[in-house]
């Protein structure tokens, strides 16, 4: 359990507004407080799932790989999930996808245990390839699994569900905060929040005033190819190993 050693800290979340909230009272376990600046927001992109949809054929695998992109596929499919899908075999790569997917009363097939594209490949290796494949994903994603899928003869369609774009509400008063000094610490998961997140502040040496906490080494590579000065890495891919981290600086 934390021992309440950030009390007192100001931690600026920079995920979309969606997930804000699940993130500060995570934070607020730590005794900090949490601010918010929205580094993400999605954009839905339901014509090109519709479109999908329509030629979505019996032995088809359907892949998912982030909560988002079964948000974006229950918004745009005119049946419901649990029907649309209902004769194809799910796989997806992590524990949040697959809960994403339960509560349209959807269960996953195919859960990897490394959480990866990778750790999705090698269990099929071991169950069996898919006839087909069709990818659900962000616009911009990995195609390691395409990659290896194709080369092995099998059709994958990746379909772009949705994109993640920055957000251009007003952000002065956080600009301020970070100028006076009065944040202590910003959470980073991903590259692309990085470069929103530097994109939002607009000035290098105000973005980094407080201590940049990113969740893995592959955001930290890109991190600091923005110029940020990342000073902490957390030791799993989650959001509690970040603050855990913070918590062993600040103790």
């Amino acid at each position: 359990m934390p021992c309440k050693s950030l009390a007192g800290r100001q931690v600026l979340v920079t995920r979309s507004k969606q997930q804000f909230q699940a993130t500060a009272s995570l934070i607020h376990e730590y005794g900090a407080v949490a601010l918010s600046l929205p580094c993400l927001k999605i954009d839905y992109l339901p014509q090109n799932i519709q479109a999908a949809l329509s030629q979505l054929n019996p032995d088809m695998d359907v892949l998912l790989t982030s909560r988002n992109g079964v948000e974006a596929l229950a918004g745009a499919s005119e049946l419901p999930l649990h029907q649309a899908l209902k004769y194809h075999r799910i796989a997806v790569v992590g524990k949040k996808t697959c809960q994403a997917l339960q509560a349209y009363g959807i269960e996953a097939n195919i859960i990897p245990h490394m959480q990866s594209q990778r750790g999705l490949f090698d269990a099929y290796q071991s169950i069996g390839l898919p006839q087909s494949l069709m990818f659900f994903r962000a616009e911009e994603g990995s195609d390691f699994l395409s990659h290896h899928l194709q080369a092995q003869g099998i059709p994958v369609q990746t379909i772009a569900a949705y994109r993640t774009i920055c957000p251009n509400d007003d952000s002065s008063s956080i600009i301020e905060a970070l100028k006076q000094h009065t944040i202590d610490a910003v959470l980073l998961g991903s590259a692309k929040t990085a470069q929103h997140y530097l994109q939002r502040i607009q000035n290098i040496a105000i973005a980094n005033t407080p201590i940049v906490v990113v969740i893995s080494q592959q955001v930290a590579d890109a991190a600091d190819k923005l110029g940020l000065n990342v000073q902490l890495i957390a030791k799993q891919t989650s959001f509690a190993s970040m603050l855990d981290a913070l918590e062993n600086h600040f103790s």
